[in-house]
């Protein structure tokens, strides 16, 4: 005998949720340089791609990254120059730690 459990709101309210967290990240998924999807062709060296893509905080983190540097560069807070300076550094990365310092550094730069 199958047991058909209520969702309560509250799971309903989380699922939802999920959904939309899920769609939200399509959306942006393609708005940055680093590209997951399995069967593009890398704008950055692969190990560096791996690294963003295979974590969450690290996606997450980037294109939080990436929209704050659009938006700096488009008030000439920062140049091309400076994007291409971090691109270099991130590109650079073989390990987590080393991508970690990378993104903490940013974030530093900017506060």
């Amino acid at each position: 005998m199958t047991r058909i459990t209520r969702i309560t709101p509250i799971t309903r309210l989380a699922l939802y949720g999920l959904i939309a967290l899920g769609l939200m990240a399509q959306g942006t998924a393609h708005a940055t340089d680093v590209d997951c999807d399995p069967s593009a062709t890398p704008g950055v060296p692969v190990r560096t791609q791996r690294l963003i893509c295979e974590s969450a905080l690290f996606s997450m983190g980037y294109q939080r990254i990436y929209a704050e540097q659009q938006r700096l560069l488009k008030t000439g807070a920062i140049s091309e120059a400076d994007i291409a300076a971090f691109r270099k550094k991130r590109d650079g990365c073989d390990t987590a730690s080393c991508l970690d310092t990378v993104f903490r550094e940013w974030k530093a730069r900017v506060r």
